[in-house]
């Protein structure tokens, strides 16, 4: 049975070498250039927005806070508004 790699020279392995280096540096290349362009066009984390709105009920008012990420809410705060004052109740 003949064995794998029997007539092969210095040279060969060298070359078969030297070829997998380059192509591992050419991988890296266009993965490191894939990774670029990707970053230049992902989207950014969004920013967070704070809102303020005022929500009537029948004739109960309340001032809502909401912090906002995209469409997300992520928290959200009622308080009653004193029909006196104008002010929020404490």
């Amino acid at each position: 049975m003949r064995k794998p790699f029997q007539d092969w020279s210095l040279e060969n392995f060298v070359g078969l070498l030297l070829f997998a280096a380059h192509a591992f540096v050419v991988l890296l290349i266009m993965a490191l250039c894939g990774l670029l362009i990707w970053s230049m066009f992902a989207d950014p984390a969004s920013e967070q927005r704070m809102m303020t709105e005022t929500v009537m009920q029948g004739d109960v008012k309340y001032l809502c806070v909401e912090a906002r990420t995209g469409s997300h809410i992520d928290a959200m705060s009622c308080e009653l508004i004193d029909p006196h004052t104008g002010g929020v109740m404490r």
